[in-house]
């Protein structure tokens, strides 16, 4: 098998956005952009843990929210390996999950190499995420109760989802009482501060966030009140 810095080439495909590797090791497998930055991994030996602190923030996150209000349409943008889907499936199997993913590679892949369920209650889509975002519905029925961003190219989150109007449209897609949970960087800070600047200037936004002790993943919780009315009212159009 090929070699890489981090373990053997077990998988290795391009596309229109470049290289995707997955390398193992004797108790890993991971998956890889076009840099040396992990974007996924699965203990072999242990499929039940999720190998990231930010992951299990999220999850824990996930959990958290669904004392308070029940959760039954998620929606993940960016899917890497899956391995959070296939985590909160376990957790929550009636639980629908709509996973965005632009490339059908890394679709291929997650279910392939890294046991992402191929169900009725997991449906990856490939899809542009802002596009998506604008196209989906607006409505009571079709809005989801947890909105997970993680959305990376191999160095950092495109600038166009730190912008206001993918985030004001984020928030048609989420229910009244829901949740906003992002994914962001400390090494990318003129994004994540507007992400989390755009949430702070909003009244009614209930804000927590948390900085990962090793990786310096942000993750931004966003729950929301009366707050998702008033943007709706800014943003009357999505063709704007």
């Amino acid at each position: 098998m090929a070699r890489h810095p981090h373990g053997k080439i077990i998988h290795s495909v391009r596309d229109q956005f470049g290289l995707i590797q997955v390398v193992e090791t004797a108790d890993t497998r991971s998956l890889y952009f076009n840099s040396l930055v992990e974007q996924s991994r699965a203990y072999l030996y242990a499929p039940c843990t999720l190998a990231f602190e930010y992951q299990a923030s999220l999850l824990e996150a996930i959990l958290d929210f669904s004392n308070k209000a029940p959760v039954e349409r998620v929606l993940m943008l960016g899917l890497g390996g899956g391995c959070l889907a296939t985590q909160l499936h376990l957790l929550m199997p009636n639980c629908l999950q709509i996973l965005v993913e632009q490339r059908a590679a890394v679709i291929e892949i997650a279910h392939q190499y890294f046991q992402l369920p191929n169900n009725e209650v997991i449906l990856p889509i490939e899809a542009d995420a802002g596009v998506f975002v604008k196209e989906w519905p607006d409505q009571a029925e079709t809005a989801f109760d947890v909105i997970v961003i993680d959305l990376y190219d191999s160095d950092s989150m495109p600038f166009q989802f730190a912008q206001e109007l993918f985030l004001s449209q984020l928030a048609r897609l989420v229910s009244l009482q829901g949740c906003l949970l992002f994914n962001l960087w400390v090494s990318t800070p003129e994004k994540t501060k507007r992400v989390i600047r755009f949430w702070q200037n909003l009244p009614g936004v209930t804000l927590n966030i948390q900085t990962m002790k090793v990786t310096g993943n942000v993750i931004l919780n966003v729950q929301f009140g009366q707050a998702k009315h008033r943007i709706a009212a800014k943003n009357p159009s999505r063709d704007k």
